[in-house]
């Protein structure tokens, strides 16, 4: 085997071109699938850091009508789940937000979720300190200790909340994450405060909360959605008309954190595998063209007494020196490209900081460059096989390229050409369908309009009817302030951001407060109308509410985040 090997260096000091060739196509293609691997690997392959991570499930409302997107329940459903079904073990819910974090330090938001408190204890122990230990309590992230010092005495430390004051329990470990997938697009959650799991006054209208589940050991997840499911038919049976289309389902939680986000990294690690033939056929093209160069030596070697399973492991050491060459540039290269990934894609991607190279990354690069080198080993070992040895000596080098010689790297050609095209036309297609997303009309003239982000603080201790109230004056305030700025022919407050999408839909609904409702989303402010028609296309000629309806599959936003994260446009 070493033999082999030291024969095949010395074969390829004497065509260092080719040898750098065969190593730049896999660097390439290697490259390319292990940057798309790691991306995998880090969000649909590593363990949840929770305790029996395989086990939880996420529950969420769905509809009939409309399958897809997942649909946030009231407290009231999620009392129905947890009391009825029979296939959990551990049952809480939590509701994702933003908070603005006062104290100690400067300003600024953060964000946060309320949990229960059954769930939190479930899901895994602080690295300092504790869970909640009264309703007043919060437990960071060691992202957010950090910021605020890394000091061991964080613990029992106060912290400013919207304008509420908790006692730090507890510093979560860095990996730790709640929920899985930010549901507010903006990173890790940084801040748990307690839920009350029975708040007075919930209702059935109110869907603002997402729940996760533990199954029992030994309850399959076919088993606990078809439980989830016959709940969801009992509570649709309680109100027929409010639970028209009504029901619910259970995911692995692992791949409930990105559903659409799993068929994209499959579809370009598709991509990245057609890349990596691609380099095969190359190198392989390569090594039969030197296999024509170098067909006397090879046939004096059999003639020699040379068997056919050291002149594989020749041909088979010498695709692999290049390939294992190829595979260490290609890490390098993935790194590269799976900085630019994050770059691009930080907002949509789950779970980023642990997207990186690891061991099973490198064990990836590693068997994909052992399997390559193998494959492109094989054409020249196949051409040596059937070429015989009398006829190389007494007629030349010319009788190793014989017909199936010819016949084999055309074959290689075609199959590169068709493997490009497939590829080249994928992406053509894709291009033009993200042009076409680029140029669909949002109902709106989108230039000269400048759009900025604006949180009020909740108070806690006032009465929606007093923060409404406050919420209002405030937001009129600034209004007022931003059309007697300079260069500002107009200003709106919209909550979310026209064509935002919003709980599967986006509407543009002006002189409407914000809707109650599921799945719904207004336009508000103190003067939005005319701000509206200054800047609405005026092509179309449907009611404003349907000029901005998008599909489904939005990123669900609670009352309590409409209620404070109010936006500006101006």
């Amino acid at each position: 085997m070493l033999s082999a090997f030291s024969q095949a260096w010395a074969s390829w000091k004497t065509a260092p071109g080719v040898a750098l060739l065969a190593v730049v196509a896999f660097a390439v293609g290697i490259g390319s699938a292990t940057a798309i691997f790691t991306v995998i690997n880090g969000v649909l392959l590593r363990p949840l850091p929770y305790p029996s991570s395989e086990r939880f499930v996420s529950l969420y409302g769905a509809s009939t009508s409309a399958p897809g997107p997942f649909m946030a329940m009231s407290v009231p459903e999620l009392h129905d789940y947890q009391q009825q079904t029979t296939s959990f073990d551990a049952f809480g819910w939590f509701r994702a937000g933003r908070f603005h974090l006062t104290a100690p330090g400067e300003p600024q938001f953060v964000p946060g979720a309320a949990v229960t408190p059954a769930l939190a204890r479930q899901l895994g122990s602080p690295l300092l300190g504790q869970w909640f230990a009264d309703d007043s309590s919060a437990v960071i992230s060691s992202a957010l200790w950090r910021r605020l010092g890394g000091g061991r005495d964080i613990i029992g430390s106060a912290i400013t909340l919207d304008e509420r004051r908790y006692t730090v329990s507890g510093v979560m470990p860095p990996a730790f994450r709640l929920p899985i997938a930010s549901l507010m697009g903006r990173g890790g959650t940084e801040v748990w405060i307690p839920l009350d799991p029975s708040p007075p006054n919930a209702s059935r209208g109110s869907a603002q909360y997402f729940a996760y589940a533990r199954r029992k050991p030994g309850v399959s997840l076919e088993q606990a959605r078809a439980d989830v499911r016959r709940v969801a038919a009992i509570v649709a049976a309680t109100d027929p008309q409010r639970y028209r289309f009504y029901t619910a389902d259970a995911a692995d939680l692992r791949e409930a954190t990105a559903p659409s986000l799993r068929a994209t990294l499959l579809i370009l690690l598709g991509a990245a595998g057609l890349l990596l033939l691609i380099a095969c056929a190359n190198v392989a093209t390569l090594l039969l063209a030197r296999s024509v160069v170098r067909a006397r030596e090879t046939a004096i070697r059999v003639a020699l007494g040379a068997s056919r399973r050291q002149l594989a492991l020749r041909y088979f050491a010498e695709g692999a020196l290049v390939s294992v060459a190829g595979a260490v540039a290609g890490v390098v290269l993935s790194a590269i490209f799976v900085g630019q990934i994050l770059t691009a894609a930080s907002d949509f991607v789950p779970r980023t900081d642990l997207i990186t190279i690891d061991w099973k990354v490198l064990g990836f690069s590693v068997a994909v460059a052992v399997a390559t080198g193998v494959l492109a080993g094989l054409a020249p070992l196949w051409q040596a096989m059937r070429t015989a040895p009398n006829a190389v000596l007494t007629e030349g080098v010319r009788a190793s390229a014989a017909a199936p010689a010819r016949r084999l790297s055309k074959a290689f050609v075609v199959a590169e050409i068709a493997l490009a095209f497939t590829l080249l036309t994928t992406s053509a297609i894709l291009v033009v369908h993200l042009r076409n997303l680029g140029r669909v009309s949002l109902g709106f003239d989108p230039d000269g309009l400048v759009a900025f982000e604006l949180a009020l603080p909740r108070r806690l201790n006032a009465s929606e009817a007093q923060r409404a109230e406050a919420q209002r004056a405030e937001r009129q305030r600034l209004m007022d302030a931003l059309r007697q700025t300079p260069g500002v022919a107009g200003a709106a407050f919209a909550n979310p951001l026209p064509a935002a999408p919003i709980c599967g839909a986006t509407s543009l609904c002006p002189g409407r407060p914000a809707a109650r409702c599921r799945c719904t989303a207004a336009m508000r402010g103190a003067d939005h109308t005319g701000f509206l028609s200054d800047h609405t296309d005026p092509a179309p000629a449907r009611p404003p509410a349907e000029r901005l309806r998008q599909p489904a599959g939005g990123s669900p936003v609670d009352r309590d985040q409409r209620d404070r994260g109010a936006r500006v446009l101006a």
